[in-house]
């Protein structure tokens, strides 16, 4: 109840009439001119009370404001890590929610997706503070997979590969430097062991067939990061696995194994004096990379959209940019055509007689990629861009970058190179991404640093395509 103060002393007629009662005794004179009854007037002496419950329950919910729920780092980073990455731009990671709903909510893979989870969140938005928790979960991490293999049945749990995978994932977003090779596939090599521990295990469960895919997928890029050759115990698991999947990405990998052994045999010296055999393997390589090209499906290739769009720099090279249906095929087309231009500058390298064809691959095949970016980076060009990268478009824009520093590395177009610096610059601004603007001033420093190094400076998310 609130004292609402001393009453007026005026006439009900009066007060309701919101006039100035004269007080005259019996009837007051108001009331006489409008022929009204006079109802008397109120004691001084009473005071008002009323019922103001719901009017200071209203005043008091406005002041607090609308509730937020308080959540940890932890627990909205993993949401992020889910929402973005497993659920999101990933193809691979299918077996991780029903893994993760069955797992012990103290166990090891629990505490893999945490490390992971925090880790990709500390690069996404450069957050200091989660990368530091990332490093501490990785350590609990490990020191739980640690107690689990001491089991034997754990050796052979699906739920326990899945977390070595999670923690090599960890390895490639925080460790962005493939030239320390025993961190680099220390983790995805383990995985490997489990796989053989294994023995000849049911390759038609879903979840271990994609976790074995995973396996070969994963090591053999690691390979190719750190120019090692892919173990022959890949090859067999490939083999395997040729029965239970038919996709493109997969008949992808298995050319890019055939590369990544290129490359190592190369790096190893094996080929110092015998050149032409290294251009005979690359020309077989792109042949089968031009192959793969031609039978992706028609509504895979691309669609040129010609805009008029007056931005400084400009954001369209050559007046127009590909639409794609979607970031999976545009990532697969750009890592075919990063491929071809590997293969191109080998036989470039080692074949005098290619070199103006390759020139004239390599030219075409680098504004092939350039005309892939605009689509993921420019306001109007998909309902779901933003002014400033939403969460997602700053995903998909950074797994383009190793593709677009691969074509201003090979090209001889200073135009093209400068359009694919303003692009660096333009992404690094709109979505607060420092690594762009790292990429660009090496393309600017005309520094020569390996493709692959600069696609493990981005995180590796090419890796989830």
């Amino acid at each position: 109840m609130v004292n609402r103060g001393r009453p007026s002393k005026d006439c009900l007629p009066c007060r309701k009439r919101k006039l100035r009662c004269d007080l005259k005794a019996g009837t007051c004179g108001q009331c006489q001119r409008a022929r009204l009854e006079c109802h008397g007037y109120r004691n001084p002496q009473d005071l008002v009370f009323r019922d103001q419950t719901d009017v200071a329950r209203h005043k008091v919910l406005a002041r607090v404001g609308v509730p937020v729920l308080n959540l940890d780092m932890d627990t909205r980073c993993r949401d992020t890590f889910f929402a973005l990455y497993v659920t999101g731009i990933s193809r691979s990671c299918t077996s991780l929610v029903p893994l993760y709903m069955k797992a012990p909510a103290t166990g090891h893979l629990a505490c893999s997706v945490d490390a992971v989870s925090l880790a990709f969140a500390g690069v996404q938005f450069e957050s200091q503070e989660a990368m530091s928790l990332a490093s501490k979960r990785y350590v609990t991490a490990l020191q739980s997979l640690g107690q689990a293999l001491r089991h034997p049945k754990a050796l052979r749990s699906n739920q326990t590969l899945q977390s070595v995978l999670l923690l090599d994932l960890y390895e490639k977003i925080c460790g962005q430097d493939p030239q320390q090779p025993r961190s680099w596939i220390s983790h995805i090599q383990g995985a490997m062991c489990l796989i053989e521990a294994r023995g000849n295990f049911d390759l038609s469960n879903p979840i271990a067939c994609e976790l074995a895919r995973n396996v070969v997928t994963t090591l053999t890029i690691s390979c190719g990061a750190v120019k090692a050759p892919v173990p022959e115990s890949v090859l067999l698991l490939r083999r395997r696995l040729d029965g239970h999947v038919l996709d493109t990405k997969w008949e992808f990998m298995n050319i890019l194994l055939d590369i990544v052994n290129l490359r190592a045999d190369m790096h190893n010296g094996r080929w110092l004096n015998h050149t032409d055999e290294a251009a005979e393997r690359a020309k077989g390589l792109d042949r089968r990379l031009v192959s793969l090209e031609q039978k992706l499906p028609e509504d895979w290739k691309p669609v040129p959209c010609f805009t008029v769009i007056r931005h400084r720099p400009p954001l369209l090279l050559d007046g127009y940019h590909d639409a794609y249906p979607n970031h999976f095929v545009t990532q697969l087309w750009n890592t075919l055509r990063a491929m071809r231009l590997e293969m191109t500058k080998i036989i470039k390298d080692h074949d005098p007689n290619s070199e103006a064809a390759a020139s004239k691959t390599i030219n075409s095949t680098a504004r092939k990629i350039c005309h892939a970016v605009p689509q993921f980076m420019l306001p109007r060009s998909r309902p779901e861009n933003a002014g400033p990268f939403s969460p997602m478009e700053k995903l998909q824009c950074r797994s383009l970058l190793s593709h677009l520093y691969l074509a201003a590395q090979l090209s001889a177009d200073e135009h093209l190179r400068e359009w694919i610096c303003a692009c660096m610059e333009y992404i690094a601004e709109r979505g607060e991404m420092r690594v762009a603007r790292d990429i660009a001033g090496i393309i600017r420093g005309r520094m020569d640093v390996d493709y692959w190094t600069v696609w493990a400076m981005t995180g590796c998310y090419a890796m989830a395509a």
